[in-house]
């Protein structure tokens, strides 16, 4: 297993500015979101914009439908992240998107030969390919990290308020990880920083990645970010399988992003659906059956 990175050594041994204007570090924590989510209600004013919360050890953390997401202590790094976003509400769902970009590019400045082999899995979830042997629903694809992101009671302006949750899988053995799929940088061939480090480099990445989005209005396609974000994105050019809210499933082709952060799906008639909501998986093509899966909920 790799050692980690001490803290200033992280991204060629610079150390930078601080990304956050309030950083809370806990030992231990139910859910960071959960817990930045109720100080924010208590003291609105105490947690401006970009501050975070991180615990050293999540004994409660939470997926999307309520999923749990558990971790050792100092094994990865669970935090949350308070946005108050300059944009309009409707364009709030291009928070969970950025917020994966950023943790793809913070990883992938941490070098070593596997970076290249980082992605963004639409919307939610961070990837690394060829992470081990095929498995069935995945391939060989496996999951770093996720994004949860939770919106609170807009802004007195309308402007939107957000946490996201942020985790990602360090140093774990293939015995600490709750299920098959998932895979820790350790296990990926990757550099491992301490939790702090690299919760640093996400915060630097997210800040810009936001600021050009405000720089905008929201627009992220005229910001240039839809087309970073679609590089990065694994899901983009593949086959897959939408089973949406109500029992129905699509099948077709992902071919692009939509302003709004939807997924383009093409069915096999030709008709172009926009996803907004539902659990994406990717299908090999040659034999139909799912290769890699998400789920995923953009609706506000």
């Amino acid at each position: 297993m790799l050692s980690p990175v001490p803290r200033g050594l992280w991204l060629g041994g610079t150390v930078t500015e601080q990304p956050f204007p309030r950083v809370v570090r806990l030992a231990e924590v139910g859910s960071t979101s959960t817990a930045l989510r109720e100080a924010v209600a208590a003291d609105p004013g105490a947690w401006p914009h970009l501050s975070a919360l991180v615990a050293g050890h999540q004994t409660a953390g939470r997926g999307r439908t309520g999923r749990s997401w558990l971790t050792p202590p100092g094994a990865a790094l669970t935090a949350s992240i308070l946005l108050r976003p300059q944009v309009p509400l409707e364009r709030a769902p291009w928070l969970t998107l950025l917020a994966g970009l950023a943790v793809v590019r913070a990883v992938r400045r941490g070098g070593g030969d596997r970076a290249g082999a980082v992605g963004l899995k639409w919307p939610n979830d961070v990837l690394v390919d060829d992470g081990g042997p095929a498995l069935a629903g995945w391939g060989t694809a496996r999951k770093l990290g996720g994004i949860l992101t939770e919106l609170l009671p807009p802004a007195p302006d309308g402007r939107p308020v957000a946490v996201v949750g942020i985790g990602v899988n360090l140093s774990q053995d293939t015995a600490a990880l709750p299920v098959e799929s998932a895979a820790s940088l350790a296990l990926a061939g990757l550099p491992v920083p301490v939790p702090e480090a690299l919760l640093d480099a996400v915060g630097r990445e997210l800040g810009r990645l936001v600021r050009r989005w405000e720089a905008h209005d929201g627009d992220a396609r005229v910001a240039g970010l839809l087309a970073e974000v679609a590089v990065d994105c694994l899901t983009l050019g593949r086959d897959v399988r939408v089973e949406q809210p109500g029992g129905g499933v699509l099948h077709g082709r992902a071919e692009a992003l939509d302003d709004d952060g939807s997924l383009r799906v093409r069915d096999a008639a030709g008709v172009l659906h926009r996803v907004l909501a539902g659990d994406v998986l990717h299908v090999r093509s040659d034999t139909g059956s799912a290769d890699a899966g998400t789920d995923v909920n953009l609706e506000l």
